[in-house]
C-alpha cells in the first residue's frame, strides 16, 4: 500500500485549485451529485479560502442544472452545514473547504441525511468513478437559477448556548480562529453568554501559510504566548472550518487531545447509566480508563469524520472523541462541533472548581502521551515488516481490528495509521508506565522508522511528553 495524495478521500473530496479542482469541475461535480440524490434539497456553505466563493457558486450551478433545489448557507463553519441537515432544512449538505490544509487546496465535505440511505464511502466511490476524466476549464456557463439564502448562524448560536449552563465568566478566554470561520459563531456566542474573550489577531491576511492547522508548531507557539499574555484561564484555537478544537491551559501549555477526550468522557458519563462512547484507535489508553470508571460501553472505529459520525448515529452515543481534536456530541445529532467543544470545556471547568492545569494533572498521572509523529514513507508494508522484525522480542500484542497498534513492555502502546487528509503516516505513542521510559522506547522506534522517511533531510524529531 503506497501513501499518495488522493482527491477522493474517506470522508471528503480535496485537492489543489485550479490544477485539480476548478469552477468547471465543481459544476460537473454538482450535476453528478444531484442525479445521485434525486429529489434532494441541497444546502451549500463555504469557508474563508480565496477560492471558496467561486467554487460554491459553481457547485450550486451544477446542482441546479442537475435538477436539485439549492439553498445558499453562505460563509460559515462546517457544523452549520451539518446542523442544516440535522434540522431537516436540507436533505444534503455540502461544505466547500479543505479544512486545515494550506491554500491553494480546496474541496467538498458531504453530509447526506440518514433518510437518503446513501452511505458516505459508497457515495464517494460512485462520485469518483463518474467524475473520472472530468474536464477542467471555463466550460459552458448557463444562467444560475436563483438560490434561496438561509443564514442559520443566529439560530445555531441560540441552540448551542442552550446546551450548557454557564454563569457569566469573570475569567478571560483566549480565542483564535486562524482567520477561518470560527469567529462567525464564537463571537456572538461569547456575547450571548456574557463571556470575556480576547481574540488572537494574525498579522497575516487570509489563512496561515502552513494552513489553518492548530497543531502546526508556529501556530501552537503563537497561541501559547497569546494565552499567557492576556492572562487567560483557557485558550481555544480552531482549524479553518472550525470542526477541530484545541485547548491551552492558563500556563499556555497545549492539552493533548487524549486527555481532552477523557475529560469529556468523564463529564458526559457522570451520574449516567447505559451510555455509549465512540473513539478512534490512535490514542485510547486514557479514554478507556475513563470509560471503565463509569462501566459504560464503547466502540473503537477507524479515523475520519465519516466513520465517527456513522458510529455516533448508529450507537446513539452520548459523546465521541477523535485524537485529531474532533469532538462529537449526541446533543448535536452525532456531528462534531468546535463550538460545543469549547463551551463544554468551560462548563467542565466550572463544575470542577479547578483550573485546566489542575484538571489535566490527574489524567497525566494515569497515562503518558507523546505528540503525534508524521513521516513520509514509500511503502507501509515494507516499514511494518522491518519494524515488526526489529521489535519481535518486545511485542506483547498486535491490534489489527481497527488500524494497527502494538503493545510493548512497560505498559507502552503505539499505533500506525495513514493520514486520511495528507500523504503521510501518523505514529502515536502512549503508556501506563513511566514517561521517561515511554520517551526512550518511542525514540528507539522513531529512529528505526526514520530510515524509511523519503522527504525530510533533517533527522527524526526530538520526543518529549506532551
Amino acid at each position: 500500500m503506497t501513501i499518495e495524495t488522493r482527491m477522493f478521500r474517506e470522508s471528503d473530496v480535496r485537492d489543489v485549485v485550479p490544477e485539480q479542482i476548478d469552477a468547471a469541475w465543481a459544476r460537473r461535480f454538482g450535476e453528478v451529485l444531484a442525479k445521485l440524490a434525486p429529489s434532494s434539497a441541497f444546502g451549500v456553505g463555504y469557508d474563508t479560502r480565496i477560492t471558496s466563493p467561486e467554487l460554491a457558486e459553481a457547485l450550486r450551478h451544477g446542482l441546479s442544472v442537475g435538477g436539485a433545489a439549492v439553498v445558499d448557507l453562505g460563509v460559515c463553519p462546517t457544523e452549520i452545514v451539518a446542523y442544516a441537515v440535522a434540522t431537516d432544512r436540507v436533505s444534503f449538505g455540502i461544505m466547500v473547504t479543505a479544512s486545515h490544509n494550506p491554500e491553494p487546496d480546496n474541496g467538498f465535505k458531504l453530509f447526506p441525511s440518514k433518510a437518503l440511505a446513501l452511505p458516505l464511502p459508497a457515495l464517494l466511490a460512485t462520485l469518483k468513478r463518474k467524475m473520472s476524466g472530468a474536464a477542467k476549464g471555463e466550460g459552458l456557463r448557463l444562467p444560475l437559477p436563483a438560490a434561496g439564502v438561509l443564514n442559520l448562524i443566529p439560530e445555531f448560536v441560540e441552540r448551542v448556548a442552550s446546551l450548557v449552563e454557564l454563569s457569566p465568566s469573570e475569567g478571560i478566554v483566549a480565542l483564535n480562529g486562524l482567520n477561518g470561520t470560527a469567529a462567525l459563531v464564537a463571537q456572538p456566542l461569547a456575547e450571548h453568554l456574557d463571556l470575556s474573550v480576547r481574540w488572537c489577531s494574525s498579522p497575516e491576511e487570509g489563512l496561515p501559510r502552513e494552513g489553518p492547522d492548530p497543531m502546526k508548531p508556529r501556530l501552537l507557539e503563537q497561541m501559547s504566548s497569546f494565552t499567557q499574555e492576556v492572562g487567560a484561564n483557557l485558550g481555544v484555537v480552531w482549524d479553518g472550518d472550525c470542526d477541530r478544537c484545541v485547548f491551552f491551559d492558563e500556563s499556555g501549555r497545549n492539552i493533548p487531545s487524549a486527555y481532552v477526550m477523557s475529560m469529556m468522557t468523564d463529564y458526559f458519563l457522570a451520574g449516567t447509566q447505559g451510555q455509549h462512547i465512540v473513539h478512534d484507535s490512535k490514542l485510547l489508553l486514557s479514554i478507556q480508563r475513563a470509560i471503565s470508571r463509569h462501566a459504560a460501553s464503547s466502540s473503537c472505529v477507524g479515523t475520519g469524520s465519516g466513520n465517527m459520525r456513522a458510529a455516533m448515529q448508529t450507537t446513539q452515543a452520548i459523546y465521541g472523541g477523535e485524537s485529531s481534536a474532533h469532538h462529537y456530541f449526541g446533543k448535536m445529532h452525532g456531528f462534531d462541533s468546535g463550538m460545543l467543544s469549547w463551551l463544554t470545556m468551560l462548563d467542565l471547568l466550572s463544575r470542577s472548581g479547578k483550573s485546566l492545569k489542575e484538571v489535566t494533572a490527574g489524567y497525566r498521572s494515569e497515562v503518558a502521551v507523546l505528540p503525534e509523529v508524521s513521516v513520509h514513507v514509500q511503502s507501509i508494508e515494507r516499514l511494518i515488516l522491518a519494524l515488526e522484525a526489529y521489535l519481535s522480542d518486545q511485542i506483547i500484542e498486535i491490534e489489527t481490528q481497527v488500524g494497527r497498534a502494538y503493545h510493548l513492555a512497560e505498559g507502552m502502546r503505539f499505533s500506525i495509521n495513514p493520514s486520511t487528509t495528507e500523504p503521510v503516516l501518523r505514529l502515536n505513542f502512549e503508556s501506563y508506565g513511566s514517561p521517561k521510559q515511554l520517551v526512550r522506547q518511542a525514540d528507539d522506534i522513531v529512529q528505526r522508522v526514520w530510515q524509511h522517511e523519503k522527504l525530510s533531510h533533517a533527522g527524526p524529531p526530538t520526543l518529549k511528553i506532551a
